[in-house]
């Protein structure tokens, strides 16, 4: 039996390609015998006030029901490490505080070790220039003052 394709993605035959991966239900459940255990209300269907049974019993400190929770449903912890949420960019980059402190640190260093050789220096001031001008300016005012003569 040939792998069928499947679309991955926003779209694109780049994004047709053949998927063995096994798919499998990771639906949280619950699980228990149906209907009361004397052990406090619950639910008997969707929602809703009237689905509520054993309402007046107290609720017990021991379910005779519990939550089953696939190993598909799970995941890694992030917990202590960096991750990117969402499609691309610096802001969807969450950093643990362990890189966070490196980059700064990083930052740091540059600003306080770096290197001359990088500084932008104004040329000296056109004659008629105002002072305190950026470059750019100073370029403009020396073209356009030609004109103005």
């Amino acid at each position: 039996m040939t792998t069928p394709e499947v679309s991955h993605g926003r779209g694109g035959a780049g994004n047709i390609t053949p998927d063995n991966t096994k798919y499998v239900d990771g639906e949280i459940v619950r699980q228990g015998q149906e209907g009361s255990h004397g052990d406090g209300a619950f639910s008997t269907g969707r929602g809703g006030a009237a689905n509520i049974a054993d309402a007046d019993k107290p609720p017990s400190a021991m379910r005779a029901d519990r939550d089953v929770v696939p190993e598909e449903a799970t995941r890694p912890s992030t917990d202590g490490e960096s991750f990117h949420v969402g499609r691309g960019g610096a802001a969807n980059v969450h950093l643990s505080e362990q890189d966070k402190q490196k980059k700064l640190e990083k930052h740091n260093h540059q600003h306080h070790h770096g290197n001359n050789n990088n500084k932008v220096t104004d040329s000296p001031s056109s004659p008629g220039a105002p002072p305190n001008l950026s470059l750019a300016d100073k370029l403009k005012h020396k073209i356009f003052g030609v004109f103005k003569k």
